[in-house]
């Protein structure tokens, strides 16, 4: 996984793309608010023989106090039916019972397929243009890559409500709560954003409405 190629100068189609109108708009709608920020980007190799990925929230992973992000899952060549694109936990972002009363590392989350009963989806196979989309709280994985001969690329784009702010736990070392792994996509820009403030920064600048 690599984080924010969108800043670097030798990938300027993934720039545009980020910085897209057209996907901030949309982003904007199935959020249901006005402003829209770019969150972050994230390029995922998947490589033949890789064993899946275990079912997680992208929000559990981000430095929001917000339900309102959202994320666009381009893959980079043909997927085919039984390749490893995104399955997802259909509703589970409107799940508050299982975080609630099981925290966010329950044993409740090693037996999703009781919890929900044929829940589980998928969009595959898929062509090059299209794209996939998910709330940020709805549950996701992906299957293995041990029947595949050839390495998986995707493009993941992250969309957050403009004013969403960013959560006090954040700043505290060792006592963070959720997962880490996005510390590489804001660690250059969180120290200088105040919690539980309306924050203004060019790495994570707002996309919609567009200037001008």
């Amino acid at each position: 996984q690599f984080f924010n190629i969108w800043k670097r100068n030798d990938a300027p189609t993934v720039r545009r793309v980020c910085l897209s109108p057209h996907l901030a708009e949309t982003a904007s709608i199935l959020l249901d608010c006005k402003r829209v920020r770019l969150y972050q980007d994230s390029l995922f190799h998947k490589r033949a023989g890789d064993l899946d990925t275990p079912w997680h929230s992208d929000n559990k992973m981000a430095p929001f106090d917000s339900s309102k992000t959202i994320t666009f899952w381009i893959p980079l060549q043909p997927v085919p039916a039984n390749g490893s694109a995104l399955l997802f936990v259909d509703s589970s972002h409107l799940d508050f019972a299982l975080p609630y009363w099981n925290g966010v590392d329950g044993k409740e989350y090693d037996r999703l397929e009781n919890r929900y009963d044929n829940a589980v989806s998928h969009h595959m196979p898929l062509r090059l243009g299209d794209v996939t989309v998910h709330n940020g709280w709805t549950l996701h994985s992906t299957d293995t890559a041990i029947e595949t001969t050839e390495d998986r690329l995707a493009l993941a784009i992250s969309y957050v409500d403009a004013r969403a702010e960013i959560r006090e736990d954040v700043f505290l070392e060792g006592q963070m709560k959720g997962d880490v792994e996005d510390l590489w996509s804001y660690k250059s820009w969180i120290k200088d954003v105040p919690p539980r403030k309306q924050f203004v920064h060019p790495d994570v600048p707002v996309v919609w409405p567009p200037k001008g």
